[in-house]
Parts: C-alpha cells; structure tokens; sequence
C-alpha cells in the first residue's frame, strides 16, 4: 500500500519507518528544508542547540522503535544519564536538586526541607497507581470517542479512571501531598510539560515527573536532534522515501477515502495519509474544512539561544528558576500577555555532552512560557529580561531565537502553541483529537496536538498506534 506522511517530525517519522517495516510504500513530505519539526537543531560558531525537545524520558519507546524495525538503538545511539535531573531555584535563595534516583533525591529534599522526602515519596506513590491506569490509555487508541479496541490493543479497566484522580487538578495533587510551598511548585511546574496551567490541569499531568524517577532521564550524545537522524537513516534502510522542501496544500478524497495529497509539485498518490501536522491546522486547511480553533491554545515558549565564554561553577544539565508570583505567570500568558515575571528553564546540555560548545564555553538553551501570540510581542524585550535574571549578559558571545512565531512558521504550531489546545479541565488529557480521522477513511494524525500527547516517548507511542492501524502491507 502507499502511503503518504505529511511532516517530518518525530512523530511522522515514527510511524513511516514503522509502516515501512511493515512493507508499505511509504513518502514522508516535509515542507522545511530538514527534518525534525519542533525537534530542530541550531548550530552556529561552534555552538550546538536542540531548539525544542531538551530530555528523553521513558527510553524503552524509543528502544522498542529501532529493535521493532530492524537494528537495536545502541548501534544508532548513545544514551547519557542525566544526573542530577533538574536543580530548583526559588525567589528566596534555596535550591534543591533532585536525581532519577529515588533514594538521592528523598535525602536531598529532607536536606532542603524536613519533611518533604516523606511528602515526594508519597506523590510519587500516588503517581505509580495514576501510572498503571494511564499506561493502556497511552499505548493504544485515544478512549474517547469509545470504540471497541482492535485485536492486540491494551484493554483499560474500568477502574482506571478512579485511579487518575478525576476530582482534582494538579494543584490540588500538589497541596494534597506536600506541605512546602515550594515543593507544590515543582509539582506544579509538571503542568507545563503539556502547556497548561496547574491549576486547571487534570492532576494526571503530575506523571511527566514521575517518569523521570521511574524509567530516568537521558541525553542523546549529539543532542536529541540525532534521533530525528537516526529515524531518517532507518527510513531509507527501510526503502522509505523523504522528500524535503515539499509542502503539503490539502488531502485528496475520493468516495470518502484519503487518496494522496496535492504538493506544490504535483500530486502524490496514496491509499493513506499520515498527517504529522498541528492538529488545528490538519482538521481545517489540509482536509477542506472550516478552520477548528480549539478551545483554548496550550503554551507558546521563547527560546532564546546563548553561547557563553567562560565556566558556570556547579553547572547542570537541567535547571529551573521560579519566580515570587507563580500564580502570576499562568494569569499573564493565559490572558494572552508576556509574563512578567517568567519561571526561567535552562538546559546546558554541554554539562552532559561536552561537544555541544567549544572548549570553554557553553551553550544554554534558555525558555520562558509565552502566549500562543505569534509575533504578536517584543520578545526581544521578554529574552533581555531573562538573560538579565541569569545575570549572564557580559558572558553572551552567541544569541539566537526561536518566538512563537518562529514556531508557527517553522513547525506548523497554531499561534507557536507547543502542544495544540490547552488539556485543561478534570478530563482534559482524554479529550484531545483521537488518531483517526473521522469522516474520512484512510487518514490518521500523529504528533503531539493528539491523543496520546506531547513529549517524544507520547508521540512515538501514537505513531505505533497508528502503524498498528493501518496493518501490515497486504
């Protein structure tokens, strides 16, 4: 069967080297002059970013990727612990650092604050339960609309949404299992792993940390970019075609059927179509229909990029600044405004991988939340600031940006809106866009604007969902 994928992103190229194993005709079309999407690489004066994604969580999805589909991800890749995860700085001076490992990362919270080794090891107690009720929610068909699951698809309980604590958001998680403010903020902060606000994100989202305990946290040596290359290489093993520069204008139909799609090059037959696109996007312009605004758009972000001259004492792979009004922050971008006060999210992968910048130097790659605004904002204005909080203007040799307009053009995300429509609401994450199509057989969507979410290991479980859909080649 052909098969045409639209976007070369993670997700996209997941599914194609699964369908390509399978034994299908598979062309990924990608309108960007490289592959990757939100997943994309800067390289400038010696100084190497991965401009979005900045860890790898739940490794064994990625493993199971390569081995399903021919060679292990050892001879593609080498994954690097990353310890300690993320250091948390607050308003009032303290910090604490906590590690993958569970016992570490109890007596460095006792150390920080009595009592809360006790509170975390209770959280992640109640994650564990969330865990093994969300799991077949992830690894098969979105649940909602219901449908009867497919041979060999997981089988949820029906007790399984008791335990993802339906009644409460994550800031009632948070308050109900840690007495330090500050902890509940890193709890919290878990929220924005899917652009949301905590507090009226379903408390589910709390298992963006807890994955990092369970299954630890991982660098690609090169960057995460490097599994967008390693994906691309297996898809040419595979026999799989990418065509780069090749934007897609809209899906063709015949008898309610997908058909191929119409490039600026002409026509690409096909009897399904992948569609690895924002889901905004691929439910309106590409298939034809009336634009879908969601509800609510989740979080943008502002990258900037930073070359630094000089050594950072104590420098991590990973750190988080809050800032004296978190509450603020979420009122400021969801009203559509630049946060004042920014929580500053640093990443210097060079700490993990020292071949990410020249010899004494750094690259940080530093995000603030924003608005899913485009270019409507100074973000010049915004990066300042924030360079001016890290106190490390007089180090910069390199700046770059990524906006959310940057996002919008680059990676097709509505507005710069990193993971679609907000999943606020108690039920929110289980009413995301479901993988199917619906009105239009033969055509799927993948990525991180649908079920099962945002962050690599989720989109490269829907991209199986979706291969296991469409079947083997016949």
């Amino acid at each position: 069967m052909r098969v045409a994928v639209v976007g070369a992103g993670v997700g996209g190229l997941a599914c194609a080297v699964r369908l390509a194993h399978a034994g299908h005709r598979v062309t990924v079309l990608e309108a960007g002059p490289a592959p990757g999407g939100k997943a994309a690489r800067v390289e400038r004066d010696g100084f190497r970013w991965d401009a979005g994604p900045s860890l790898v969580t739940m490794p064994h999805v990625l493993g199971d990727l390569f081995r399903a589909t021919g060679r292990p991800l050892e001879d593609e890749l080498e994954l690097v612990r990353v310890e300690p995860v993320t250091r948390y700085r607050f308003a009032d001076g303290s910090s604490v650092e906590l590690s993958a490992d569970v016992p570490r990362a109890v007596a460095a919270l006792e150390r920080w604050s009595p009592g809360a080794g006790d509170d975390w090891m209770a959280f992640l107690g109640t994650c564990a339960a969330m865990w093994r009720a969300s799991a077949p929610v992830l690894e098969g068909p979105a649940p909602w609309p219901p449908s009867r699951p497919r041979p060999g698809d997981p089988r949820p309980s029906p007790s399984s949404l008791v335990r993802v604590r339906p009644w409460w958001t994550l800031r009632q998680l948070a308050r109900a299992h840690a007495r330090d403010p500050r902890l509940r903020m890193v709890i919290e902060r878990f929220a924005t792993y899917a652009g949301a606000d905590p507090r009226r994100a379903p408390a589910a989202l709390a298992l963006a940390g807890y994955v990092e305990h369970a299954f630890g946290a991982w660098h690609p040596r090169g960057g995460v970019h490097e599994i967008v290359l390693a994906l691309a290489r297996r898809l040419e093993a595979l026999g799989g075609e990418l065509r780069l520069g090749t934007p897609v204008r809209r899906v063709l139909r015949r008898d309610r059927r997908a058909r191929g799609v119409l490039t600026d090059d002409g026509v690409v037959p096909a009897d399904a179509v992948v569609l690895n696109v924002d889901a905004e996007r691929a439910l309106g312009p590409l298939l034809g229909r009336p634009p879908r605004r969601p509800r609510e758009r989740s979080l943008s972000g502002l990258v900037t990029l930073l070359g630094l001259r000089g050594a950072t004492p104590g420098l991590v792979h990973h750190e988080i600044r809050f800032p004296a009004d978190y509450d603020a922050e979420f009122d400021d971008v969801f009203a559509g405004r630049p946060p004042r006060e920014p929580t500053i999210y640093v990443s210097a992968s060079c700490a993990t991988d020292p071949g990410a910048a020249p010899p004494g130097h750094e690259n940080w790659f530093v995000l603030v939340n924003a608005p899913a605004a485009g270019d409507a904002a100074d973000w010049g204005a915004v990066a300042d600031a924030a360079i001016a909080r890290l106190g490390v203007a007089d180090r910069v040799v390199v700046r770059a940006a990524r906006t959310p307009g940057d996002l919008d053009r680059e990676s097709g995300a509505a507005g710069g809106a990193i993971y679609g429509a907000a999943p606020h609401g108690r039920l929110g994450t289980l009413r995301r866009p479901g993988n199917r199509v619906r009105g239009l057989r033969g055509a799927w969507l993948v990525g991180g604007t649908v079920h099962p979410g945002g962050g690599l290991p989720l989109v490269m479980l829907g991209a199986a969902t979706v291969a296991r859909a469409v079947g083997p080649a016949r």
